[in-house]
């Protein structure tokens, strides 16, 4: 089911984003927190105490709202006990600071994102969140596809929960790549629909909407990076229909990627069985699988991570594979695709099949990461997990290495499974993606379908991924 990445904001669980209905294959990959975490040391504890101070924050507490990034974390904390964690200590952590000062900056090159519906208030939220975190004003281009057959586009409604969601999503994607690559030209394509309603933004309707757009972007504007927060699983109710527009799409991806775009997607936050929440209302048994377009070969899918850190965004310790009542990772093998090249030298992980994810940067609802978001005419800092954040990051990395190659790089998989340590790849050896009802995979040394390859180190990424051939 498509899905996107979840935001982090305490909120009563009525609140929360619309869950996908049965009928629909696109979920997306980011969500806010609805679950209340306390971090101890580099455990992840959700106790009854923590709940009821986290209920009794909720009630006297608003949505951080300061504009200065230091006390809104301060308040989210309090209010959430998550991380909340700021952009400014995410690029301290995988070394895009030290890269932007030194003109690293994606200055010259293009990303992307595409989505459904989108937020109103986009341009105005990247241009406070670049403002707050004294990063260089943005260059944002929304591009408008319009629903299929003449159809009028639903206006936007704050107040429908699915819109809602993908306003979060939209606001998260371009935010994330801003601030990896604060130079880029950023250009959100977002895909109109037609009679939205709370349950039925993702449906298959949309579905069929966001691969059209696929099909244009990737054709006509060629980007130097996509990055892709929604997700279609390979099994279940939908999986016909996934299955036929991951056909139809794989030659438009290969050749793109052949042109120079990058394309990142996000490997989805419902552990080894993608759906499985929706399962699960349906009193179903979750079945194993991965999820669609991050399976496609000529994708780079990211997974996640629990990144633990000080102040100056610094590691406390290693990072692990996120998995926490926010979900886990989408990672295991694809039912639609074989084991491309690349991943031959995994074979004995992955078998005869594709394996996801291929990378992993921070996902984790303990983790969580703060956007600037506008609702009801108020701004504030709003705690975002998922995939959806993971993805983006990595895009706009990848696009710091396409500024200094100066092209285009088109796939990474091929330079990401040759580099080691040495190349900016770091392994991540513990945790798990496994969820409620479904075995999981475990990282271990090298390769695994939990975390991918690792994490990254993008001050030695960056360097060789633009002199890799």
């Amino acid at each position: 089911m498509p899905r996107t990445t979840r935001s982090a904001a305490a909120r009563p669980r009525d609140d929360r984003p619309a869950r996908t209905p049965t009928r629909a294959p696109v979920r997306l990959a980011a969500a806010l927190l609805a679950s209340v975490l306390a971090l101890t040391g580099c455990q992840t504890v959700a106790g009854t105490e923590a709940a009821r101070r986290a209920r009794a924050a909720m009630a006297t507490t608003p949505e951080p709202g300061a504009t200065a990034t230091a006390e809104a974390r301060e308040a989210c904390v309090r209010a959430t006990g998550s991380g909340c964690y700021t952009f400014t200590q995410l690029r301290k952590l995988y070394g895009t600071k030290a890269l932007n000062d030194g003109g690293n900056d994606g200055a010259g090159t293009t990303v992307a994102a595409l989505g459904v519906v989108g937020s109103p208030r986009l341009a105005a939220d990247l241009r406070q969140f670049s403002r707050a975190l004294a990063l260089p004003a943005p260059h944002l281009k929304v591009v408008r596809h319009k629903p299929p057959d003449g159809a009028k586009a639903a206006p936007f409604d704050e107040d429908n929960a699915g819109m809602l969601a993908t306003a979060r999503e939209a606001t998260l994607d371009m935010e994330a790549l801003h601030a990896m690559a604060p130079r880029a030209d950023l250009v959100y394509h977002q895909v109109d629909l037609p009679e939205v309603d709370a349950d039925g933004v993702l449906d298959a309707r949309a579905a069929d909407a966001l691969a059209t757009a696929m099909r244009t972007v990737l054709s006509e504007r060629r980007p130097d990076v996509l990055s892709l927060s929604f997700v279609m699983s390979e099994r279940g109710d939908s999986a016909e229909q996934v299955a036929a527009l991951a056909r139809e799409l794989r030659p438009v991806l290969a050749e793109a990627t052949r042109a120079g775009t990058t394309v990142v997607a996000a490997s989805g936050d419902d552990g080894a069985s993608p759906g499985a929440a929706q399962a699960a209302q349906l009193g179903a048994k979750p079945v194993r699988g991965v999820a669609w377009p991050a399976s496609d070969p000529s994708v780079t899918a990211v997974g996640g991570t629990r990144v633990t850190l000080d102040e100056a965004g610094h590691r406390r310790c290693a990072d692990t594979v996120w998995n926490d009542r926010g979900g886990a990772p989408g990672g295991g093998t694809s039912v639609l695709m074989r084991r491309p090249r690349y991943q031959d030298g995994v074979r004995k992980v992955t078998g005869a099949r594709r394996g996801v994810p291929d990378i992993s940067l921070t996902a984790s609802a303990a983790g969580s990461t703060m956007v600037w978001f506008t609702r009801g005419g108020r701004g504030a800092w709003v705690p975002m997990l998922g995939t959806s954040l993971a993805a983006p990051l990595f895009g706009g990395i990848v696009a710091l290495a396409a500024q200094r190659a100066g092209h285009g790089l088109g796939t990474v998989n091929p330079a990401l499974y040759r580099l080691g340590r040495d190349g900016g790849v770091r392994d991540v050896t513990t945790g798990d993606n496994a969820t409620e009802g479904t075995t999981g995979y475990r990282a271990a040394r090298g390769y695994d379908l939990a975390s991918g390859l690792g994490t990254v180190d993008a001050g030695k990424l960056v360097p060789a991924l633009a002199k890799a051939e």
